[in-house]
């Protein structure tokens, strides 16, 4: 009897051992602007412990204080195996506040909210289907320069699993992780670091993006870290030629 127990919990190790996450953090998008009509786009690839992911960022400074953006992720588990992956997508918008300091600092804070949808594959296991909404908050400082920006941000999350459809078998501690999923909002900060450098309106972005799982008893949903790299495109006035270089600062 006991070498039987044995074996089942030995199986039940190797079922689970391939941790599957059901929170990639996107990557912030900190647009950094100083002035009305300037518009951003950001192509970015990012990876994570156990993730893949290609985004699409966009952000238009509507008035002289205030931006809006929007933002798209399409993500992929690290094991590409038939019988144990994951994949999903993620859309958000947000709206914020942005002041310009001095002759290159900016502060910023957007507020926002976002949805997407996972499927996961477990090996021999079955299957499941989510549906997420996150609610957001992103205070940042950063400095804007014409070869290089620095930023600083933090986002804080509050990640609702609106719907859930659990296709588990044959392992009920799998089974009970997916249905507790939807039992709390998972709330969550996230600071991050953001450098581009290049061109006056076209650069390199890294940024690293750390996760910060903030609830007493929770799951561990989510990655600790994300590094991303991409390109970032900025248009504005004071970059067009024959602009006066007192504008350009």
């Amino acid at each position: 009897m006991k070498k039987q127990t044995a074996i089942i919990i030995l199986i039940s190790v190797l079922v689970t051992g391939c941790t599957q996450y059901y929170y990639v953090p996107n990557i912030q998008n900190v647009p950094l602007f100083r002035e009305k009509n300037e518009y951003r786009a950001t192509v970015a690839i990012g990876a994570g412990d156990e993730s893949s992911c290609t985004e699409i960022q966009t952000a238009y400074s509507a008035t002289d204080n205030i931006g809006v953006m929007a933002n798209f992720m399409t993500a992929k588990g690290a094991n590409s195996s038939n019988n144990n992956n994951a994949s999903g997508n993620f859309l958000e918008a947000a709206v914020g506040y942005y002041k310009p300091v001095e002759k290159a600092g900016v502060f910023e804070v957007y507020g926002g909210i976002g949805g997407g949808n996972q499927h996961h594959q477990y090996a021999d296991s079955g299957t499941s289907a989510l549906s997420s909404l996150r609610l957001f908050v992103q205070p940042s400082y950063g400095f804007t320069f014409n070869p290089v920006d620095i930023a600083f941000s933090t986002r804080l999350s509050a990640l609702s699993f609106v719907s859930t459809e659990n296709h588990v078998y044959g392992n009920p501690a799998l089974y009970e992780d997916v249905n507790a999923l939807s039992h709390q909002t998972h709330l969550l900060l996230e600071p991050a670091l953001t450098i581009r450098a290049g061109w006056k309106n076209v650069k390199l972005q890294l940024q690293f993006l750390y996760v910060g799982y903030l609830n007493s008893k929770g799951l561990n949903i989510g990655e600790e870290t994300h590094l991303s790299l991409g390109l970032n495109v900025a248009i504005a006035k004071r970059y067009r030629p024959g602009i006066p270089k007192t504008i350009q600062q």
